[in-house]
């Protein structure tokens, strides 16, 4: 019991630095950005769903907003600039793709 305890206190300990570090350089990247200026650094990461024997509630939030972020990137770079294209008349070769939105 203790180990186990000692082992969530280190990942806990872990998360708390890197969330720490994380908007240390994300404020200093800010700082170093002229307010109300067109620069900006985005950063997006879907690196893929991970499957765990016991996925946690965190797992599956991280999921959930990877699953959000690949539909609005479908979305915006698939359907719409396809759509586009249509409207401009410019003949393209389609892209073909799973979309995982539930339809009603």
């Amino acid at each position: 019991m203790i180990a186990r305890n000692a082992i969530h206190a280190r990942d806990a300990l872990a998360k708390a630095l890197y969330a720490k570090l994380f908007d240390h350089v994300c404020d200093l990247i800010n700082k170093s950005i002229p307010a109300g200026g067109a620069s900006f650094i985005g950063i997006l990461d879907i690196a893929g769903f991970e499957y765990f024997e016991n996925n946690s509630f965190e797992q599956f939030c991280i999921n959930y907003c990877n699953e959000k972020l690949q539909q609005f990137f479908n979305k915006r770079t698939l359907k719409d600039e396809m759509e586009l294209y249509k409207v401009e008349g410019l003949r393209t070769k389609g892209v073909d793709y799973i979309d995982n939105q539930v339809s009603f």
